[in-house]
Protein backbone atom coordinates (compact mmCIF):
# COMPACT_ATOMS: atom_id res chain seq x y z
CA UNK A 1 0.00 0.00 0.00
CA UNK A 2 2.60 2.45 0.51
CA UNK A 3 4.15 1.69 -2.70
CA UNK A 4 0.74 3.00 -4.35
CA UNK A 5 0.79 5.69 -2.49
CA UNK A 6 4.13 6.72 -3.64
CA UNK A 7 3.61 6.41 -7.04
CA UNK A 8 0.71 8.18 -7.01
CA UNK A 9 2.44 11.04 -5.82
CA UNK A 10 4.99 10.63 -8.27
CA UNK A 11 2.17 10.49 -10.71
CA UNK A 12 0.52 13.51 -9.75
CA UNK A 13 3.52 15.85 -9.03
CA UNK A 14 4.26 14.89 -12.92
CA UNK A 15 0.71 16.15 -14.01
CA UNK A 16 0.98 19.25 -11.98
CA UNK A 17 4.79 20.06 -13.68
CA UNK A 18 3.60 19.27 -17.09
CA UNK A 19 0.39 21.36 -16.66
CA UNK A 20 2.30 24.28 -15.17
CA UNK A 21 5.23 24.39 -17.85
CA UNK A 22 2.21 24.57 -20.00
CA UNK A 23 -0.09 27.23 -18.91
CA UNK A 24 2.64 28.86 -17.12
CA UNK A 25 4.13 30.78 -20.41
CA UNK A 26 0.67 31.42 -21.70
CA UNK A 27 -0.33 32.96 -18.73
CA UNK A 28 2.36 35.34 -19.10
CA UNK A 29 1.92 35.82 -22.43
CA UNK A 30 -1.66 36.89 -21.83
CA UNK A 31 -0.54 38.94 -18.38
CA UNK A 32 1.76 41.01 -21.05
CA UNK A 33 -0.59 41.14 -24.08
CA UNK A 34 -3.51 42.66 -21.24
CA UNK A 35 -0.78 45.06 -19.81
CA UNK A 36 1.16 46.69 -23.15
CA UNK A 37 -1.86 45.62 -25.39
CA UNK A 38 -1.57 46.36 -29.42
CA UNK A 39 2.24 46.84 -28.79
CA UNK A 40 2.89 43.61 -27.06
CA UNK A 41 1.87 42.32 -30.79
CA UNK A 42 3.82 44.60 -32.81
CA UNK A 43 7.30 44.66 -31.08
CA UNK A 44 7.30 40.57 -31.31
CA UNK A 45 8.31 41.00 -34.90
CA UNK A 46 9.30 37.07 -34.26
CA UNK A 47 5.93 35.72 -33.71
CA UNK A 48 3.76 38.24 -36.06
CA UNK A 49 3.18 39.64 -39.50
CA UNK A 50 3.13 43.69 -39.83
CA UNK A 51 1.60 45.15 -42.50
CA UNK A 52 -0.25 48.76 -43.47
CA UNK A 53 -2.20 49.62 -46.20
CA UNK A 54 -4.66 52.39 -47.28
CA UNK A 55 -8.20 52.77 -46.23
CA UNK A 56 -9.76 53.79 -49.36
CA UNK A 57 -12.15 57.26 -49.04
CA UNK A 58 -12.99 60.36 -47.00
CA UNK A 59 -14.38 60.25 -43.48
CA UNK A 60 -15.75 63.50 -42.34
CA UNK A 61 -16.58 65.04 -38.91
CA UNK A 62 -17.92 68.60 -37.89
CA UNK A 63 -16.51 70.52 -34.82
CA UNK A 64 -17.90 73.55 -32.67
CA UNK A 65 -15.22 76.18 -32.03
CA UNK A 66 -18.68 77.40 -29.84
CA UNK A 67 -18.57 74.88 -27.51
CA UNK A 68 -15.41 72.32 -27.34
CA UNK A 69 -16.02 70.08 -25.43
CA UNK A 70 -19.05 69.30 -27.00
CA UNK A 71 -16.86 67.60 -29.85
CA UNK A 72 -15.19 65.24 -27.95
CA UNK A 73 -16.17 62.00 -28.73
CA UNK A 74 -17.60 62.96 -32.17
CA UNK A 75 -16.73 60.06 -34.63
CA UNK A 76 -14.29 59.80 -37.40
CA UNK A 77 -14.01 56.63 -38.48
CA UNK A 78 -16.09 53.14 -37.22
CA UNK A 79 -16.20 49.53 -38.81
CA UNK A 80 -17.27 47.44 -35.83
CA UNK A 81 -13.33 47.04 -34.72
CA UNK A 82 -11.57 50.10 -35.27
CA UNK A 83 -12.55 53.11 -34.41
CA UNK A 84 -11.08 57.19 -34.47
CA UNK A 85 -13.03 60.13 -32.45
CA UNK A 86 -11.86 63.40 -31.93
CA UNK A 87 -10.41 63.21 -28.26
CA UNK A 88 -9.57 66.43 -27.73
CA UNK A 89 -10.10 70.36 -29.30
CA UNK A 90 -8.06 72.95 -27.62
CA UNK A 91 -7.31 76.97 -28.22
CA UNK A 92 -4.49 78.74 -28.60
CA UNK A 93 -5.81 81.76 -29.47
CA UNK A 94 -8.87 83.18 -31.10
CA UNK A 95 -7.29 82.15 -34.85
CA UNK A 96 -5.73 78.95 -33.89
CA UNK A 97 -7.06 75.71 -32.58
CA UNK A 98 -5.63 72.26 -31.96
CA UNK A 99 -7.59 69.04 -32.58
CA UNK A 100 -6.75 65.22 -31.60
CA UNK A 101 -8.32 62.19 -32.90
CA UNK A 102 -8.13 58.96 -30.99
CA UNK A 103 -7.11 55.62 -32.75
CA UNK A 104 -8.85 52.14 -31.27
CA UNK A 105 -8.37 48.94 -32.77
CA UNK A 106 -8.35 45.24 -31.13
CA UNK A 107 -6.18 42.63 -30.08
CA UNK A 108 -5.43 39.27 -28.99
CA UNK A 109 -2.94 36.47 -29.28
CA UNK A 110 -4.07 36.07 -32.75
CA UNK A 111 -2.65 39.43 -34.09
CA UNK A 112 -4.09 42.77 -34.06
CA UNK A 113 -5.75 45.79 -36.54
CA UNK A 114 -5.79 49.38 -35.77
CA UNK A 115 -7.16 52.10 -38.28
CA UNK A 116 -5.09 55.32 -37.66
CA UNK A 117 -3.64 58.53 -39.77
CA UNK A 118 -0.79 56.76 -38.29
CA UNK A 119 1.44 53.59 -39.84
CA UNK A 120 3.02 51.74 -37.41
CA UNK A 121 5.77 49.24 -39.38
CA UNK A 122 8.84 47.48 -38.23
CA UNK A 123 11.70 48.06 -40.98
CA UNK A 124 15.37 47.62 -40.74
CA UNK A 125 15.70 46.29 -37.22
CA UNK A 126 13.29 49.41 -35.38
CA UNK A 127 10.06 50.37 -35.04
CA UNK A 128 8.49 53.08 -37.58
CA UNK A 129 5.56 54.97 -36.46
CA UNK A 130 4.38 57.94 -39.11
CA UNK A 131 1.43 60.38 -39.31
CA UNK A 132 0.19 59.75 -43.01
CA UNK A 133 -3.47 61.54 -42.88
CA UNK A 134 -4.52 64.66 -44.80
CA UNK A 135 -7.15 66.99 -43.57
CA UNK A 136 -8.94 69.54 -45.23
CA UNK A 137 -11.40 72.16 -43.02
CA UNK A 138 -13.75 73.93 -44.98
CA UNK A 139 -15.86 76.62 -43.54
CA UNK A 140 -18.28 79.67 -44.78
CA UNK A 141 -17.14 77.69 -48.33
CA UNK A 142 -13.59 78.67 -47.69
CA UNK A 143 -11.43 75.02 -47.72
CA UNK A 144 -8.06 74.64 -46.43
CA UNK A 145 -5.48 71.97 -45.44
CA UNK A 146 -4.11 71.56 -42.30
CA UNK A 147 -1.12 71.28 -40.99
CA UNK A 148 0.03 68.27 -38.55
CA UNK A 149 0.54 69.07 -34.34
CA UNK A 150 2.33 65.55 -34.10
CA UNK A 151 1.15 62.18 -33.38
CA UNK A 152 2.16 59.40 -31.44
CA UNK A 153 3.25 55.99 -31.23
CA UNK A 154 1.47 53.10 -29.75
CA UNK A 155 1.26 54.88 -26.73
CA UNK A 156 -2.39 53.69 -25.79
CA UNK A 157 -3.10 50.02 -25.20
CA UNK A 158 -5.24 50.08 -28.00
CA UNK A 159 -3.95 52.71 -29.95
CA UNK A 160 -2.29 56.03 -30.87
CA UNK A 161 -3.25 59.58 -31.11
CA UNK A 162 -2.99 62.36 -34.07
CA UNK A 163 -3.29 66.09 -34.14
CA UNK A 164 -3.80 69.01 -36.51
CA UNK A 165 -3.54 72.58 -35.88
CA UNK A 166 -6.59 74.60 -37.51
CA UNK A 167 -5.72 78.06 -37.90
CA UNK A 168 -7.77 80.58 -39.24
CA UNK A 169 -6.52 83.93 -41.73
CA UNK A 170 -7.08 86.92 -40.65
CA UNK A 171 -9.50 87.82 -43.40
CA UNK A 172 -11.65 85.73 -41.23
CA UNK A 173 -13.27 86.39 -38.12
CA UNK A 174 -14.98 84.17 -35.97
CA UNK A 175 -17.87 85.45 -33.66
CA UNK A 176 -17.58 82.45 -31.17
CA UNK A 177 -20.79 84.46 -29.78
CA UNK A 178 -22.78 82.04 -32.58
CA UNK A 179 -22.42 79.22 -33.79
CA UNK A 180 -19.14 78.11 -35.23
CA UNK A 181 -19.10 74.79 -37.38
CA UNK A 182 -16.02 73.61 -39.17
CA UNK A 183 -16.37 70.79 -41.60
CA UNK A 184 -13.04 68.62 -41.58
CA UNK A 185 -11.97 66.10 -43.81
CA UNK A 186 -9.91 63.43 -43.61
CA UNK A 187 -7.73 60.94 -45.89
CA UNK A 188 -5.16 58.96 -46.30
CA UNK A 189 -6.38 56.71 -43.11
CA UNK A 190 -4.07 53.33 -42.81
CA UNK A 191 -4.90 49.95 -41.36
CA UNK A 192 -1.95 48.47 -39.46
CA UNK A 193 -2.51 44.69 -39.31
CA UNK A 194 -0.28 42.25 -37.28
CA UNK A 195 -0.72 38.64 -37.92
CA UNK A 196 0.98 35.56 -36.35
CA UNK A 197 3.22 33.71 -37.89
CA UNK A 198 2.59 30.17 -38.79
CA UNK A 199 5.02 28.15 -37.98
Amino acid sequence: MKNIFNLNTVYIIAVIIALGSLLIPKGIELYNLQVQGISYVANDVEKYHNNAHPVEGEYAVTIDLSDLASNEGKVLFDDGENKIYLSEVIVHSEAEYEFFFRSRGRYSLGGASLVSGVTHTYYNGGFNSSLQAEVKASYKGETHELSPSGSSGLNYRDGDEFGFYLDFTDDIILDLKEEVMVDVTVTNLFVNLWAKKTR
